[in-house]
């Protein structure tokens, strides 16, 4: 027969092994899946915001699109980008001011300086 003391030590040992093994599960089917759920929550939110930002996006453009198919938006970007004119019209191009001169000493000896630049 085995002494009290060694039969104490086993159930510790035995008690022991059960709460490890009991923590154990615990962690495999609490903790671990709760962070998960956890960051796929996160996740779906940020695709739900980026979704909501992209289709304010499309129906932006769908509404520029469907302002480009008519009359007047056709004949306003004719003018402004590819410079048409109606029968009639005279288009005029205005080109941008001088410079004023840099300002160089008349003995530079470097003449078509301020020519180079711009300034004349």
């Amino acid at each position: 027969m085995a002494p009290k003391g060694k039969i104490r030590a086993r159930r510790r040992a035995v008690m022991g092994l059960v709460v490890t093994v009991i923590m154990v599960a615990v962690l495999l089917f609490a903790v671990f899946p709760t962070r998960t759920w956890l960051q796929q929550r996160k996740d779906t939110a940020a695709a739900a915001s980026e979704l909501a930002q992209v289709q304010a996006e499309k129906a932006k453009v769908e509404q520029e699109q469907a302002k480009l198919k008519t009359k007047e938006e056709i004949a306003r970007q004719a003018k402004e980008t590819l410079n048409y004119v109606y029968k009639g019209e005279e288009a005029y191009a205005i080109l941008p001011a001088p410079t004023d001169p840099i300002g160089l000493p008349e003995g530079w000896p470097f003449t078509g300086v301020e020519r180079v630049f711009g300034a004349r």
